[in-house]
Formats: structure tokens, C-alpha cells, sequence
């Protein structure tokens, strides 16, 4: 019995654990209007998904979770709630070999601006 009891406690310990390891933000979270703008999938030459907000451009680092709907060519005004994460990712789209470092952010939210 005691060991069914130590092995239960050490599984939600570590349950808990992991589950804190995989949250998104840490109190950090910023809301803001902004410009979301789609250039295409990597694998056909494009860039992904690019952020501007106040004139600054950023990379998402977690572009795969932006709803598919916002896959439209060109800006789309948007209420974005994300995380400046304090690092920059080195972005080289298609074939070029050209660096295109941006500050990375990770995206909590995103909803069309009506």
C-alpha cells in the first residue's frame, strides 16, 4: 500500500511538472493591435507568417499554431496577445541564402480586427 501511494505521488509530481514546463507564458503576455502578415509556405518559397506591431517587424516561433484562416496572402489587421521571448530567429526562405534575423515572439492569441 505504500508503495501504490509513493508511486501515485511521484506520477502527479512529475505530471505537474511537465504540464508547468509546457505552459506559454509566464506573466509576460502583451496585447496589441497589429498587422499579420502571410508570405506563403516555407516549402513554395514563402516566409510564413510575419507580425508587425508599431512599425516593428517580429517572428513567431510557434507560426504552426496560427489558425489557417489567417493564411491569406498579403496583411491582415488582428488583435494579437503574445510574448517577446528576448532572442531573435535567423530566417532563410525558399532557396536564399539570405539571413532575415527578426526578434521572436510567441503568439498566445490571435483574432481578425473588425
Amino acid at each position: 500500500m505504500k508503495n501504490l501511494l509513493y508511486t501515485a505521488l511521484l506520477a502527479l509530481i512529475t505530471t505537474m511538472a511537465f504540464t508547468a514546463c509546457q505552459n506559454n507564458t509566464d506573466g509576460n503576455a502583451e496585447t496589441d493591435d497589429a498587422i499579420l502578415i502571410w508570405s506563403g509556405e516555407y516549402m513554395v518559397d514563402g516566409c510564413g507568417f510575419e507580425v508587425e506591431i508599431d512599425g516593428k517587424r517580429f517572428k513567431p516561433d510557434n507560426e504552426n499554431e496560427i489558425d489557417e484562416a489567417f493564411k491569406v496572402e498579403g496583411e491582415t489587421p488582428v488583435i494579437i496577445t503574445y510574448e517577446k521571448l528576448g532572442r531573435q530567429l535567423d530566417i532563410r526562405c525558399g532557396l536564399s541564402t539570405q539571413s532575415r534575423v527578426m526578434d521572436a515572439i510567441r503568439v498566445i492569441s490571435v483574432k481578425k480586427r473588425t
